[in-house]
This record gives C-alpha cells, sequence and structure tokens, in this order.
C-alpha cells in the first residue's frame, strides 16, 4: 500500500512539473531547439515512471525526498539569462547528455523510478562503464543548458541538481547493496559517474 502511494505520488509529480516545464520553455522552443531534446528526456522520464514494474524501495524520508527534488530541481531552470557560447556546443551537450540518460532509461525499462529501490540488477549496454550512466547525461544535459541560459539562479539550480544527483547515487547503492549481484557488479565497475575518474 506504501509503495503505491509512493508511486502515485512519483507519477503526479513528474506529470505536473514535466507540464509547468514544457509550458515555460514553449516560447524558446523556435529559437532553441535543443530545449525541445530537454523536454523529450522529461517526458520520457514520465513515461517510464508510470510503466515501472514495482521493487524493493526505500521508504525512509530521506531517500523519497532525494527522489522527488533531485528531479524537481532541474525543472527549476529558468529560460533567461546570457548565452556565452554559439548554440552548436550547447546543442551538442544537451543532445549528447539526453541521449545518454535515454540510453541508460531504455536499458533499464520497467526498472526506471525517482526513489531508491532494487528493481534488478542492470550490467549490460551503458552499465558496464558507470554504475549511474542516467545520472552522467543529466550532467552533460545541465551543462549545455546552463551554457545557453547563464544567470545565477540557473547556476546555482544547477549546483543543486549537481549535489542531489550524487546524494541520490548514494541512496540507490544503500538499497542495491544489500544485493549480493548488485556488490559483485559494484566491485567490477568502480565509477559512479565518469569512467575512471568518480
Amino acid at each position: 500500500m506504501r509503495y503505491r502511494l509512493i508511486h502515485y505520488t512519483e507519477c503526479a509529480l513528474l506529470i505536473a512539473l514535466a507540464s509547468l516545464a514544457v509550458s515555460r520553455m514553449a516560447a524558446t522552443m523556435t529559437h532553441h531547439p535543443q530545449v525541445i531534446v530537454f523536454l523529450t528526456a522529461e517526458i520520457l522520464g514520465v513515461l517510464l515512471v508510470v510503466l515501472q514494474r514495482p521493487g524493493e524501495v526505500a521508504m525512509a524520508l530521506r531517500p523519497v525526498l532525494l527522489g522527488f527534488v533531485g528531479t524537481a530541481c532541474p525543472l527549476l531552470i529558468l529560460p533567461v539569462g546570457k548565452q556565452i557560447l554559439p548554440d552548436a556546443i550547447s546543442t551538442t551537450l544537451v543532445t549528447g547528455g539526453v541521449a545518454l540518460s535515454i540510453l541508460a532509461k531504455l536499458s533499464l525499462r520497467r526498472s526506471f523510478g525517482l526513489v531508491a529501490a532494487n528493481r534488478g540488477v542492470k550490467r549490460s549496454g551503458l552499465y558496464r562503464f558507470v554504475r549511474h550512466p542516467m545520472y552522467s547525461g543529466y550532467l552533460i544535459n545541465h551543462l549545455g543548458i546552463l551554457l545557453l541560459f547563464l544567470s545565477v539562479w540557473n547556476v546555482a539550480v544547477i549546483a543543486l541538481c549537481w549535489i542531489l544527483l550524487w546524494m541520490r547515487a548514494g541512496e540507490e547503492e544503500k538499497v542495491l547493496l544489500q544485493d549480493p549481484a548488485y556488490r559483485s557488479y559494484a566491485s567490477a565497475v568502480r565509477s559512479r559517474l565518469i569512467p575512471g575518474v568518480i
């Protein structure tokens, strides 16, 4: 029952936030097509959360809040600020980051979710290189959006997003490391986000 409440809350939150982001950024889409790519990734996230399969979900307040706030944070980016590099660079970063996160989500399929859970250990695809390739994609994507809309607000939002991503990865691993299969995987794939670095 509690799992269903968390799942339905996840779905409602993501649908509301994705709708808000689309309405807020719609005016910039004609000038900056990379915004469409960014929003497409967010909508895919909504679909995957709605279709996710149940798993052993963390029920404590901290991982639940990290999941919700971490997902909400990038949607607080405002489409205002100074563009400091040409569109080609931000488009490459946004598209590359979104492609990376989408490939990771597709590898997870119905195992994707916002709150830390063991929905099965993934070892194939991008998960051969880092344990959290979806988050790696988010980092690249965020950097591209920041280069497009550089402002004090957006720098603060992105900094918070990156801190929350690291914390979310830690919470997910607390759950996953209880599984011997994941412990074996983590000993083989040492890096969380950047191969050979962190």
